[in-house]
């Protein structure tokens, strides 16, 4: 494998598990946001499932196929691409949850956190779609964002539902 598929391969692992991330974090923090107005609530919910997020993606240089066909890659470049993924990982993930912390308004923070959140999981996904082959990477992307808005939605609603009850 040259230098360029593997860095391709990094790539697509860190992409793979960035969609679960940030939907997972945009759509807790949307749903806390619903239950309370206590912006360090909301945004600790979003981190603390950023985390959970960012610790899943950083077990995939472990658990990666390609990893497993090369028997020759070293723990400590594995240990490396971890970290890497752990770290830029849950920096996207912060990026759709800061804007609780940033807005006067939970409403436009939730409004701005959502937007942030979908055009993350667009570009995301056209370049995974890119890095895959893909024969339309923008079709892929308005998939991936129409999953976010689903997730979004039933953590809106079963929050609401709450709320009612």
């Amino acid at each position: 494998m040259n230098a360029f598929e593997e860095l391709e391969n990094k790539v697509r692992v860190v992409i793979s598990g960035l969609f679960g991330s940030i939907t997972a974090s945009f759509s807790v923090a949307l749903g806390v946001s619903v239950l309370t107005s206590g912006r360090w609530t909301i945004v600790l919910s979003g981190v603390i499932v950023g985390v959970a997020g960012s610790l899943a993606n950083a077990a995939s240089p472990f658990v990666s196929r390609s990893n497993f066909l090369r028997p020759n890659i070293s723990l400590k470049s594995m240990m490396k691409q971890s970290a890497s993924s752990f770290f830029v990982t849950f920096v996207i993930i912060f990026l759709p949850i800061v804007s609780y912390l940033l807005m006067e308004s939970i409403g436009v923070a939730r409004i701005t956190s959502l937007i942030t959140g979908l055009v993350m999981l667009f570009i995301f996904g056209v370049h995974r779609a890119e890095v895959e082959g893909r024969a339309n990477p923008i079709s892929h992307a308005f998939g991936m964002v129409f999953f976010g808005m689903a997730s979004a939605f039933v953590a809106f609603v079963v929050a609401k539902y709450y709320i009612l009850q």
